[in-house]
């Protein structure tokens, strides 16, 4: 007989490597649901930063089995009004706050359904914890197989993220840093693919990059280099360096890309 594996549930979230916050949140999904397997995706996120969140996950929830629950907390709204949902996209389900977390995703696949998480009335919820007190037991209840409809009522129009896209002005690509990661490569928000053929350069921080590369090996130690990073997005890097550093940038900043750019 084939052993039945443990549910998964995924975390991601701004709380930081340190403190009781997101041991918190994984003692009440065991309690709940023992035995599952809990992953973690990201703690740092940098605080309250829905697009970083956004984008992690994005990255991060296609490489997980079917069935998996991910549960995100980048919440600068906790304590509000705004809702908290569990989302059921590609038999995944994402609990998490709607506030475009889930924006990613959606844009990608599509929404199968959505529940409005309910308050409980039998135990008391701290306004400033909802991950633990509201959305740690949701995560807890799906992956056990609970049916969406205990936790609340079905809801639509979910909260849109405000996404930046690449501009295309003729020869010119106007792009931006959406993510730093930890190695200080600067991720952009233009698909390698959208940049037909040779003969492509581009500016960032006053630095000029000429032609993407297949790799980072492709140049010198010390090299700036820009070239397809695992998420299709051309990212820029500094070979066996921090780009972000030295170029004194991080997400927000501009990228330009031209065709035959000027020598």
């Amino acid at each position: 007989m084939m052993q039945k594996l443990p549910h998964i549930v995924t975390l991601t979230t701004d709380f930081g490597g340190d403190g009781p916050y997101v041991a918190a949140m994984k003692g009440v999904i065991l309690r709940d649901a023992p035995g599952t397997q809990l992953v973690d995706v990201s703690h740092v996120i940098a605080p309250q930063s829905i697009r970083e969140g956004a984008f992690v996950l994005g990255s991060a929830w296609p490489w997980f089995p079917k069935g998996t629950v991910h549960l995100a907390v980048v919440d600068p709204g906790v304590g509000t009004e705004r809702r908290l949902i569990a989302v059921s996209i590609s038999d995944h389900w994402f609990v998490l706050p709607d506030n475009g977390l889930v924006g990613l995703v959606a844009r990608r696949r599509t929404i199968d359904a959505a529940w409005s998480l309910a308050w409980p009335d039998d135990r008391p919820v701290s306004r400033t914890f909802h991950g633990r007190d509201l959305l740690a037991p949701a995560a807890a209840h799906l992956a056990r197989g609970g049916d969406p409809a205990e936790l609340g009522q079905q809801c639509t129009d979910l909260v849109s993220l405000d996404w930046p896209l690449p501009i295309e002005l003729g020869p010119i690509v106007l792009g931006e840093v959406i993510f730093r990661d930890y190695y200080g490569n600067l991720v952009t928000n233009v698909p390698a693919a959208q940049l037909i053929g040779p003969g492509w350069g581009l500016e960032i921080g006053g630095e000029e990059i000429r032609n993407l590369v297949g790799t980072y090996g492709d140049r010198p130690p010390g090299s700036l280099v820009a070239l397809e990073g695992s998420s299709g997005l051309v990212e820029i890097a500094e070979v066996n360096g921090d780009a972000g550093r030295r170029l004194g940038i991080g997400v927000g900043a501009t990228v330009t890309f031209r065709r035959e750019f000027p020598r």
